[in-house]
């Protein structure tokens, strides 16, 4: 008879303060940082260093998704951080809007950590990395890719909602000309009458 841990698909670990949500972990990531832990006993801390860096990489991601849903009103239910993926679960959004702001948040959190991380390889290019090198190789070079290949418009990638935010500028802008024509023209048929009242003709 399978035992009960191995039933379990997701372990609850915690729960992320200022959002409200709970915090799971995949089976397989406990099973592949103990598996890890039992390969490295070389160098351990580089190889906890290393898969930190790794599952950060996913965490970010979701955790940028769930603070935007929940900087927008709606409730997080769970982040859940997998071996290969991560799943946030939050309200349906009432706007298509809100939708792609949530979307593009997990990609914009990946960026902001990838990028300075990126810089500050950069200026120090040339040094041994040391334990710094998992560091830079993952939420550096891994987490920029990660980041790209998500903006995919594809089915199951971020891409497929995030790039709607063109079309809805494009409204967004249209309205806006509409608008403006629209006042201008209601300015321009005002009229001021001998006893200084402005009549619309």
């Amino acid at each position: 008879m399978k035992s009960k841990w191995f039933k379990a698909r997701w372990f609850r670990v915690g729960r992320i303060r200022g959002i409200g949500a709970s915090l799971y972990v995949s089976r397989w990531v406990l099973a592949f940082v103990a598996a890890l832990a039992a390969l490295s006993w070389d160098d351990p801390l580089r190889a906890a260093i290393a898969v930190a860096s790794y599952l950060a990489v996913i965490f970010v991601h979701e955790f940028g998704h769930a603070w935007m849903a929940r900087h927008l009103s709606y409730e997080v239910v769970s982040v859940r951080v997998g071996l290969i993926h991560g799943r946030c679960e939050f309200e349906s959004p009432h706007t298509e809007v809100d939708d792609v702001l949530i979307a593009w948040a997990g990609v914009l959190a990946q960026l902001s950590i990838a990028i300075p991380v990126l810089i500050i390889a950069a200026i120090f290019a040339g040094r041994e990395p040391g334990y710094a090198g998992p560091v830079v190789s993952f939420l550096g070079n891994f987490n920029l890719m990660i980041a790209l290949v998500n903006l995919v418009p594809g089915p199951g990638f971020d891409g497929a909602t995030a790039w709607r935010a063109i079309p809805l500028a494009y409204s967004w802008m249209k309205s806006r000309t509409i608008a403006r024509r629209t006042l201008k023209g209601i300015r321009g048929k005002r009229r001021t009458d001998s006893r200084g009242v402005t009549r619309i003709r």
